[in-house]
């Protein structure tokens, strides 16, 4: 499966899930449904990891783990 269709139905279980949740919460109480909040959570949780991971820069200059860190040091030159 690409990756996209992936996301797509992630993200549709984490709205179906929430709906859920929100009824379920609806008819009983909150640790009753609590489970349902934690699945859509994680649902939603990954469908965002998925998205980063795909919007990701591909290029070796850019995969450095630490974003602020710059290579090239502005006002560092010894005179």
């Amino acid at each position: 499966m690409k990756t996209p269709l992936i996301e797509t139905i992630i993200g549709w279980l984490t709205a179906g899930f929430t709906v859920l949740w929100i009824l379920e919460l609806r008819r009983t109480d909150f640790q009753q449904s609590y489970w349902l909040l934690m699945v859509a959570l994680a649902c939603l949780f990954t469908f965002q990891l998925m998205r980063t991971r795909r919007l990701a820069p591909k290029s070796p200059e850019q995969k450095s783990t630490l974003p602020l860190q710059s290579k090239s040091k502005k006002g560092s030159k010894k005179k």
